[in-house]
């Protein structure tokens, strides 16, 4: 942020980094409490050098794209900036002022001293309208620059923890057991949203708060922050050692990420003095003391967390570093000082790296007076009780009197690369990138969404007409989030089919021809082998093309006709002669309407059998006759 600025004078055995907070989480917490302007408008005198002045409840913005300066109206107004901020219609207050220990514009801050803590919110309106309803929001805080920062969106359903619980309308927040994870610079908000606006589901997703929103507050949402009670370390004289160690206060993952930050007071990780001062270390070991030394030093964890899906602040732990009130008498171990004897102005003098007349000697600042040995540009100058000392900048290494080289994380194997993206070493660091088929960040990559090869194609059953040969793909690694283009199966007709052979087919029969003599015509009716006609080799149409049939009315005179004679009964002798009869009608058809009858007889008889001479012949042995042969 514009006007940040590192501490005048760090702590001695720490290296300072001139990379500020990540994430400027609090800036208007602070900016309230502080007594600050509660607008922001750093770019106000650009807008007024161009004649474009903004409305009250607006600001100057710079576009980054254009680079042009606009107007802007203030969260939760809507407007051209310029003649129109409307004020929201809701505004969302506190309810119970009591329970926060500091209040500002829209934020409660609270020390901490029980498990379980309530928040009351009220909310009223402009104009008489309907209450919105309210939502709750928890805030993680993401380790820049390598992750997103997070929002939980909370409720009776779906909080999988059962630690928090939303109840009276929206309007109160309670949390039933305070975890590491709920301090500072983690938030709670309540904010008013229009019924058509509100999230259907519950859930967590990326969101990062915008410059814009932290130093300008709207009434549309009311911050809650928690604060727990500091740990003293101490008391401490000037030149003292000071040693905070993290692990006897917090379990630490193997992949947690600790950062150090140095605060003149409780909740200022965003003021302009408060300094990183350490990165990736547990313990924290301040040598020779000094007076900027002492006070409020903050350890911020960072790590995975079950409900969100990045690096976020898991924990944190304050520490207060005290000053020892009542002096100390100059003994054999102050080591401000060489006396002989008596000490006093005669018989003490100031040690090297000390000044005064012997009896108070106080450290002289090599750096400040540059009576030091020149430090590489680069490097910075550490004032130490007595001495001094050169400190390279991050990712260089070396005395930093005469030398400042780079350090190839990349090569050392110090990096925190994912195994799938490249180490790239730069100058004082080094960058992550993700191979090809893989997106990320560097630390974490994942592996693309891709087509997989297609399949062989589906084989033809034909030989002839018309087929598809069809092929497929799938989209690999869903875990991605990613869609591939294009489409998962394909379509190709089969090569070298010939048109297959087209079989005849008979339309329909056309309608019967006229009768031209009613009782005795002939009528005629057609089709033709067309429906499809034979080709390609294709078979005719089987059956008669033409049908003939007799032009009558149902009382036309009808002649009767035979039908078949019946077969012959049996003979009913098997030795001499017998009689055998057969019959036959007058029904084919029968005679009707005055028609002739059938002419002849219905009735025949005839004979059967042997004469009996012939019988007796037969039945009489004789050695003449040959068994099987006919007599001739």
């Amino acid at each position: 942020m514009r006007g940040w600025r590192e501490k005048e004078t760090p702590p001695p055995s720490i290296k300072m980094q001139k990379s500020f907070l990540p994430s400027p989480l609090l800036f208007i917490i602070l900016s309230t409490l502080q007594g600050k302007n509660l607008i922001h408008d750093p770019y106000k005198p650009e807008c007024v050098l161009r004649k474009m002045p903004c409305h009250p409840k607006a600001i100057c913005q710079l576009d980054e794209l254009s680079s042009e300066f606009y107007c802007r109206c203030l969260p939760g107004y809507d407007g051209d900036g310029i003649s129109l901020c409307q004020a929201p219609a809701f505004h969302i207050t506190v309810s119970d002022a009591s329970v926060c220990d500091e209040m500002g514009e829209q934020v409660c801050l609270l020390h901490v001293k029980e498990p379980r803590v309530t928040f009351h919110v009220s909310v009223s309106a402009s104009a008489n309208r309907r209450s919105p309803s309210v939502i709750w929001y928890k805030f993680y805080t993401g380790q820049s620059p390598q992750f997103h920062s997070y929002r939980q969106r909370l409720g009776s359903v779906g909080d999988r923890t059962l630690r928090r619980r939303v109840g009276n309308r929206s309007r109160i927040l309670t949390l039933l057991s305070i975890q590491d994870d709920d301090f500072y610079p983690n938030l709670f908000w309540a904010e008013v949203r229009l019924h058509a606006l509100i999230p259907k589901t519950l859930g967590v997703e990326a969101y990062d708060l915008s410059r814009f929103q932290l130093l300008n507050p709207s009434g549309l949402r009311f911050y809650f922050a928690l604060e727990g009670t500091s740990i003293e370390v101490g008391p401490f004289l000037e030149g003292d050692t000071a040693v905070l160690r993290l692990p006897e206060y917090l379990h630490l993952s193997p992949s947690s990420f600790v950062q150090w930050i140095k605060e003149p007071r409780p909740l200022t990780l965003l003021d302009d003095q408060a300094v990183i001062i350490a990165d990736e270390v547990e313990k924290m070991v301040i040598s020779g003391l000094t007076e900027s030394n002492f006070g409020y030093v903050r350890a911020l964890v960072y790590d995975f967390h079950s409900e969100v899906p990045g690096r976020v602040l898991v924990a944190e732990r304050l520490f207060l570093i005290k000053k020892e009130q009542t002096s100390r008498v100059a003994s054999i171990s102050d080591v401000t000082k060489t006396c002989e004897g008596s000490r006093g102005e005669r018989s003490c003098r100031c040690n090297p790296g000390f000044e005064g007349r012997g009896v108070h000697c106080v450290d002289i600042n090599e750096c400040e007076r540059k009576t030091a040995l020149s430090c590489l540009s680069e490097a910075t100058c550490t004032n130490t009780y007595g001495s001094y000392f050169c400190r390279c900048p991050r990712g260089l290494e070396g005395d930093g009197l005469v030398r400042c080289v780079d350090v190839d994380e990349c090569t050392r194997g110090t990096h925190k690369c994912n195994q799938n993206a490249l180490c790239l070493n730069t100058l004082g660091s080094y960058v992550c990138a993700c191979q090809s088929g893989f997106i990320g960040d560097g630390s974490r990559c994942t592996a693309k969404s891709t087509w997989s090869p297609w399949s062989p194609w589906s084989p033809c059953s034909v030989t002839c007409g018309i087929q598809n040969q069809m092929r497929i793909r799938e989209c690999t690694h869903e875990e991605s989030g990613m869609r591939c283009l294009g489409p998962s199966a394909d379509l190709k007709g089969c090569p070298n089919l010939r048109p297959c052979p087209t079989n005849g087919g008979w339309s329909v029969w056309s309608p019967w021809s006229v009768c031209l003599e009613t009782c005795s015509g002939i009528k005629k009716r057609l089709r033709l082998c067309d429906s499809p006609p034979a080709s390609r080799g294709g078979l005719p149409c089987k059956g008669e093309k033409e049908q003939l049939g007799l032009c009558h009315s149902s009382h036309c005179a009808v002649d009767g006709a035979w039908s078949l004679w019946a077969s012959w009964t049996p003979c009913p002798v098997s030795c001499g002669l017998g009689v055998v009869r057969r019959s036959r009608r007058c029904n084919s058809p029968s005679p009707e309407h005055g028609g002739k009858n059938c002419s002849g007889h219905g009735y025949e008889e005839g004979t059967c059998g042997f004469p009996e001479a012939l019988c007796r012949f037969l039945a009489e042995p004789s050695e003449s006759i040959v068994p099987g042969k006919l007599i001739q």
